[in-house]
């Protein structure tokens, strides 16, 4: 992989720009501090003497080498983030370019886990408490940014049997994608024992293929609960057209919300 020069999506460089500088920019156009280095350093250790090397603002991006890959950190708020959630903000730095990576990706990602390990076996780089699970205003909030923007994007990239948006089971090498999330599917099923009659409860359905799936292919009924509106009415149209929608139940709830009793949970 060539290096990676990645600028925010729809924002085009210019020269000569009368707008002010971003407080990226202006952090950037500051030398670094002891202490910058010193976190530097402190991240440079833990993820090990290597090929991988993490360089601050002040040191320009190098052409791809063999046997050393850069990753370059642009101003003082990503070198934090970087330091306090690798997990939530390496991604949205690198998209941003705050980011930078000369090399090799794949290598940089191994590392960033073996990263995340290292955080979590030294308290001090650990906040003081766990972050708390997002209320139900915040989780509809959250799930209506990701899911409610159109089924029709996620049509384009998923498969088309069932719009599995977790990963498949490649049972063989061989399989399309349509082959390999029909047999995870098959497989989540196995590991439910799940028989004819039996009554299901669903955390997430996503756009209805595993609830529609089980009902189908196990004979069972499901109650599916989901708070992405387009999702859900993505689910009951398919479930009408399926014929389905008399053994599958599609519900705008938080699973939070889910009351009775099932022989089996899936999410």
């Amino acid at each position: 992989m060539t290096k990676s020069r990645l600028e925010p999506l729809g924002v085009p460089v210019s020269s000569g720009s009368a707008e002010s500088p971003s407080p990226e920019s202006h952090r950037a156009s500051q030398a670094p501090t002891g202490l910058d280095r010193w976190l530097a350093q402190q991240l440079n250790e833990a993820i090990g003497e290597g090929m991988v090397h993490v360089d601050l603002w002040d040191v320009p991006i190098h052409e791809p080498h063999s046997d050393r890959i850069q990753v370059r950190v642009a101003d003082r708020t990503a070198l934090i983030r970087l330091l306090v959630n690798p997990e939530l903000n390496f991604g949205d730095l690198y998209s941003s370019g705050r980011i930078e990576v000369s090399g090799k990706l794949l290598a940089v990602l191994l590392k960033a886990y073996d990263y995340v390990q290292y955080r979590r076996e030294n308290r001090w780089l650990q906040r003081g408490k766990r972050l708390p699970t997002p209320d139900f205003h915040q989780s509809r909030r959250n799930i209506h940014h990701h899911y409610d923007i159109g089924n029709d994007f996620y049509t384009l990239w998923l498969d088309r049997e069932a719009l599995q948006y977790t990963c498949a089971y490649y049972a063989d090498d061989s399989m399309t994608i349509e082959q390999a999330q029909q047999a995870k599917l098959h497989h989540v099923c196995r590991k439910m024992w799940l028989k004819p009659g039996d009554e299901v409860v669903e955390a997430g359905g996503g756009w209805g293929g595993l609830a529609l799936f089980m009902a189908k292919h196990y004979g069972v009924k499901v109650r599916s609960f989901n708070i992405s509106k387009e999702q859900v009415a993505y689910a009951r149209d398919w479930a009408r057209r399926e014929n389905l929608d008399g053994r599958v139940e599609f519900i705008e709830d938080d699973f939070r919300n889910i009351t009775g009793s099932y022989d089996a949970f899936v999410s």
